[in-house]
């Protein structure tokens, strides 16, 4: 398991094991050779205000990281368990690069400064990085940098079968679905989808592909507490999204980050300003259900605030990393209800100075 520390003054990547008890435990820590945000540039609990600022590949023998800081993104290679190698780091073509997407050689990174943009990168068997000519596609954000947490960019991400990107902005409520041709570029112009609740934020697809949508005020104003949602839509094979269920509510704050399990039976949100965790149950059809009527799944310490939540790839295990208090929390899922039970804690990340990003193999 890998999580990052997006510190100002040298971005890392903390490396973690884990045996059967699902308890993590540090390893090695590795520089990525650039610069994160640190815990200042957006807000103190959400330094980036994305999803997906790390990446591992699917096979495990890759590894992508941002640094916001100096606008790069970083590949390092796992050459064996606890041991991880920078190989390559190049400008992200943005400004304050926060989030990743991988299909395949090709990788896509978020930039959120500015009027944001995606640009596209072919990953070589070296793990060398080339920018692919002609990807870059301008979001017109019409944002600062560094960027306002409530209106950035959030996360880019593939449609399952890889011929599409994905774009929330939140600012905008705007969900643009990009068409990539034979070379993985994108058209001209996206399809965009305004989304069904407020500030659509992050976003996973489950094993049907049925798309999940964290939402931190659902169907309410912005700035509205207790308003957490998650809404899930069909992709269309025109890009258009169809909503299936429209802003879930949860009652909890800041509903930001979701994942899905392996099996795509469930999907867990995290609640930044509530600290906790809430769980769903995904239908056959796509529709949800609240694994519990209150909306808490599992509490963290107060203060903790939760931001990247990450699924072990056999399911049994789900992880946090906690920006407030610089822990990772890990939970055992039961996999016939869903139901979530804390397993520990470890320290090792920057408390309260925005450490961001995680990725459980």
């Amino acid at each position: 398991m890998y999580a990052m520390t997006n510190a100002a003054g040298g971005n890392e990547i903390l490396v973690y094991e884990h045996s059967g008890d699902g308890i993590p435990r540090l390893v090695a820590r590795v520089a990525t050779g650039g610069r994160g945000s640190g815990g200042t540039a957006t807000s103190p609990v959400d330094a980036l205000g994305s999803q997906g600022s790390l990446l591992l590949s699917a096979d495990g023998h890759w590894l992508f990281a941002v640094n916001a800081g100096s606008d790069e993104i970083s590949c390092l290679e796992v050459v064996m368990p606890g041991r991880v190698v920078l190989r390559d780091k190049v400008l992200s073509g943005g400004m304050f690069p926060v989030s990743l997407a991988l299909h395949g050689p090709l990788l896509y990174v978020l930039n959120s400064g500015g009027e944001g943009n995606i640009t596209g990168f072919t990953v070589g068997e070296s793990g060398r990085l080339t920018q692919l000519i002609g990807s870059t596609r301008s979001l017109q954000a019409g944002g600062s940098n560094p960027p306002s947490f409530l209106l950035s960019p959030a996360q880019v991400g593939f449609s399952p079968a890889g011929d599409k990107l994905l774009v929330t902005v939140k600012g905008s409520n705007d969900i643009h679905v990009f068409s990539l041709d034979a070379n993985g570029v994108p058209g001209e112009r996206p399809v965009t989808t305004k989304s069904a609740g407020n500030r659509p934020f992050s976003f996973a697809f489950d094993t049907r592909g049925h798309l999940l949508v964290a939402e931190p005020f659902g169907s309410h104003s912005v700035g509205t507490p207790n308003a957490g949602a998650v809404t899930s839509y069909q992709l269309r094979p025109d890009g258009r999204l169809k909503v299936i269920d429209a802003s879930v509510d949860n009652e909890q704050t800041a509903t930001c980050w979701v994942a899905v399990d392996g099996q795509g039976r469930y999907a867990y949100a995290t609640n930044n300003a509530s600290a906790t965790i809430t769980g769903y149950r995904i239908r056959k059809n796509g529709h949800l259900r609240l694994l519990d009527g209150d909306g808490i799944s599992a509490r963290l310490p107060s203060g903790s605030a939760p931001v990247d939540i990450s699924v072990s790839r056999d399911g049994r295990f789900l992880y946090t990393v906690n920006a407030g208090t610089g822990t990772l929390d890990a939970f055992r899922i039961d996999p016939a209800t869903g139901h979530l039970t804390l397993l520990g804690e470890i320290g090792g990340l920057p408390a309260a100075d925005g450490a961001v990003g995680l990725v459980a193999d």
